[in-house]
């Protein structure tokens, strides 16, 4: 088995891109539901608050998946493919950064982030999604990271 730093920040961006993928699919945040409150609402990644970033979920996931491609894409061919690069994977953790962000502020002046005198914060429970695709890009920018340091080092 190739135990190379580039085979290492290739699995760990793929990890980095599962989670990230599987966090837009998870609920983002709740409200109500709970004793003496409205039915509960909620909503994932997708879910349109009928704010202008309504897309940036869906932007965020299609970074994820762009990125598991490009992974999968020198398997797949029998020489180096040009687009398999470093530079390729800083630009999808880039744009995957600034659709999660994008959302945060959405959610922020949705008032679903900060306590508002009738929404609580979103805690853990109420929004699983928004911390674990937090995680991904955590671990998605430290296998970016590996891979740009051992580019340097060859």
């Amino acid at each position: 088995m190739n135990r190379s730093p580039i085979q290492r920040g290739r699995w760990v961006v793929t990890v980095g891109a599962i989670v990230i993928v599987a966090s837009t699919l998870m609920q983002w945040w709740r409200l109500g539901g709970g004793p003496g409150e409205l039915p509960a609402n909620a909503g994932n990644a997708f879910a349109p608050t009928g704010g202008w970033a309504d897309g940036a979920g869906l932007l965020l996931f299609l970074a994820a998946v762009a990125t598991l491609l490009l992974i999968a894409l020198p398997y797949a061919a029998e020489a180096p493919i040009a687009i398999d690069r470093p530079i390729s994977y800083v630009l999808l953790l880039g744009v995957a950064f600034v659709a999660y962000c994008l959302r945060v502020v959405e959610m922020l002046q949705d008032g679903l982030l900060l306590y508002t005198g009738q929404t609580p914060p979103i805690q853990p429970l109420r929004g699983p999604g928004f911390w674990v695709a937090a995680a991904g890009l955590l671990i998605f920018s430290r296998g970016v990271f590996e891979l740009w340091e051992a580019r340097r080092r060859f």
